[in-house]
């Protein structure tokens, strides 16, 4: 039964509705459940199966765009690119996936790792995350930590794959093993987790807010 619940049903989104529009909705729907961890202090399941029910299927669609590049030049206000920039690195992410002919499951779980890869923020101050330039060491420092956060708000709920977790503990991980928070490389990082780094990087790279990636 939760196994249907996290199958990808791309035929659900509505065909008349702008794909922008749709995309729009959906880092609202994400931000509400990220502001709803922030309230309960951790995530239920049934968050994640809505999470796979309402925003996997627009990801799935925007992704098969001829144009993705053009789904991330949208402005936007700098307290918004924390939800937005989770939809983007799914989109991304899922796009890579598909090119890398991974199975609808293992293209599935992505999708959810990446859409869930920074969930460990809303742990973190609302002042570094949304702080426009440049953070300090302490600041900097503190922000890393979003990485163990989210493999903690994660690795516990029943019924998810272990990839979820891992790629929020690993996405800032580097294949020289320059990155965090463990410094493993290439042979020790999941491919997910490979896939989200570089869909990470790319979406804070094209987006008209300029972000660094933290």
């Amino acid at each position: 039964m939760i196994k249907d619940a996290f199958a990808l049903r791309v035929e659900h989104v509505q065909p008349n509705v702008n794909i922008q529009d749709r995309i729009n909705g959906a880092s609202l729907h994400l931000k509400n459940i990220f502001q709803d961890k922030r309230k309960e202090g951790k995530i239920q399941l049934e968050k994640i199966v809505l999470i796979k029910a309402k925003v996997a299927p627009i990801i799935a669609e925007a992704a098969m765009n001829p144009d993705i590049y053009s789904l991330f030049d949208e402005p936007h206000a700098d307290h918004e690119y924390t939800y937005r920039h989770n939809i983007g690195v799914g989109i991304i992410a899922t796009y890579l996936g598909m090119k890398l002919g991974l199975s609808k499951e293992n293209l599935s779980a992505l999708t959810l790792a990446a859409m869930l890869h920074d969930v460990g923020k809303t742990r973190i101050s609302d002042n570094i995350v949304e702080k426009p330039g440049k953070l300090n060491e302490v600041e900097y420092e503190d922000m890393k930590r979003h990485a163990i956060y989210g493999y903690e708000l994660l690795k516990n709920i029943p019924g998810i794959p272990p990839s979820i977790a891992l790629t929020a503990l690993q996405h800032h991980e580097r294949e020289d093993g320059q990155g965090y928070p463990q410094g493993k490389n290439g042979k020790d990082i999941h491919l997910h987790a490979k896939i989200v780094a570089i869909a990470d990087v790319f979406h804070a790279m094209s987006s008209s807010s300029g972000h660094a990636v933290l």
